[in-house]
């Protein structure tokens, strides 16, 4: 049997999107009835099944409503939410009705004293999506939740003392919070204090401790600190000079910089399968006999083998099939293909389409394209990518 030769011990089902969105039914409509009759937490539970595909379809636009009646009863969770969704510019509003809704409901989140939203409602005062930055307000913010233990608030705190931005410039001040954060491990804590190091703000310039702390900064893979490290290796600060150890780390540094679009990311395999074995001619034959024969694990599979030898129509056929069947890595794939328009026309639409059912079907690769492509999309484009995703679900064979 080919899916025996294919996966050994692994189910079938275990791959298809529907496995465990059946099981899920009976509770999605529990769980639609509680917040149909006015549970806050159940609204909120509804809309995070929305935002996040779990069950259903991903959908952005389903989730509002539910997050909005959660919010307008004092959901913390909802409120917080709900404000992300205007700084991601989500729900299809006015970019000024964005700013103004999403302070609204972030400021009523932090009124809960829970430290993310309290860092959530700091960092839309950082930046320009509040319309007018207040840092000041930030820097209060990050405060409260630096002192309830939230690290990634120490840091941002830190960056404001360092520069003198909504609050006196103290470089004291700054490497303090640095070296508590970094004490955890925290690449950005540990990068920033490199700086002041290689400066000699507030510090004695020390060029090898800000080498060692770039190095481990570094391993975390944050780009900045390898390329910082670079830096150090060219000139030869704290470090032995080594140009090729430098051009080594300036060429890790340019592969680690989050790419602004899917279209740099890389097809995926999913990782419950056996690699396929390419070089076995009669592993080839029996996959592509089965892939004609309609087996989808054996079509996702010859979509594989296809990119391989670089026939991208060819995968894209076999990719769109197995999807149409609900394999989740196919779906991820295919959307891919779209998004990086190899083998099917370029459609940024289709190709979030396919990446968010991948979601609802439980892949984590696919979040993450799905999130890469989502800021290259109009309003208009994320609306009809979602609708046509919450159609193809009904349609995909689970």
């Amino acid at each position: 049997m080919i899916l025996r030769q294919l996966i050994g011990a692994v189910l079938l089902a275990a791959l298809l999107a529907g496995t465990s969105v059946s099981a899920q039914d009976g509770d999605l409509e529990a769980l639609r009835s509680r917040a149909e009759a006015g549970d806050a937490e159940a609204q909120y539970q509804l809309a995070l099944r929305f935002d996040q595909g779990q069950g259903v379809p991903q959908n952005f636009a389903a989730a509002r409503p539910w997050l909005l009646r959660a919010a307008e009863q004092g959901q913390a969770a909802a409120q917080n939410l709900l404000g992300l969704y205007h700084v991601r510019r989500l729900t299809g509003d006015s970019a000024e009705t964005d700013q103004a809704q999403a302070l609204h409901w972030l400021r009523q989140a932090a009124q809960s004293g829970v430290p993310d939203y309290l860092f959530n409602l700091a960092r839309a005062l950082d930046t320009p999506v509040a319309g007018a930055p207040d840092p000041a307000a930030a820097a209060a913010l990050y405060q409260r939740a630096a002192e309830a233990g939230h690290v990634e608030s120490a840091v941002s705190l830190g960056v404001l003392y360092q520069e003198g931005t909504g609050v006196a410039q103290d470089y004291a001040a700054a490497r303090a919070l640095y070296e508590r954060a970094g004490a955890t491990g925290h690449p950005r804590a540990l990068n920033n204090l490199g700086l002041l190091y290689v400066r000699g703000d507030g510090v004695p310039q020390d060029y090898a401790a800000a080498a060692n702390l770039f190095e481990q900064a570094a391993r975390s893979g944050l780009a900045e600190a390898v390329r910082n490290l670079g830096v150090l290796y060219e000139n030869g600060f704290g470090v032995a000079q080594d140009d090729a150890r430098a051009a080594a780390l300036y060429r890790q540094a340019a592969g680690l910089v989050r790419p602004d679009s899917a279209a740099a990311l890389s097809y995926g395999f999913d990782p419950r399968l056996s690699r396929p074995a390419a070089d076995d001619a009669g592993w080839r034959a029996d996959t592509l006999r089965a892939a004609r024969a309609g087996d989808p694990l054996a079509q996702y599979l010859a979509g594989g083998l296809a990119l391989r030898e670089g026939g991208a129509r060819d995968a894209a056929t076999w990719f769109s099939r197995a999807a149409r069947k609900g394999l989740r890595g196919a779906m991820t794939n295919l959307g891919l293909m779209y998004v990086k328009g190899e083998g099917v026309p370029q459609d940024y639409v289709l190709g979030y389409m396919w990446l968010s059912l991948a979601v609802s079907a439980g892949d984590p690769e696919a979040r993450v394209a799905a999130e890469l492509l989502l800021p290259r999309l109009t309003p208009g484009q994320l609306a009809e990518a979602q609708t046509r995703a919450e159609a193809k679900w009904a349609a995909i064979e689970r």
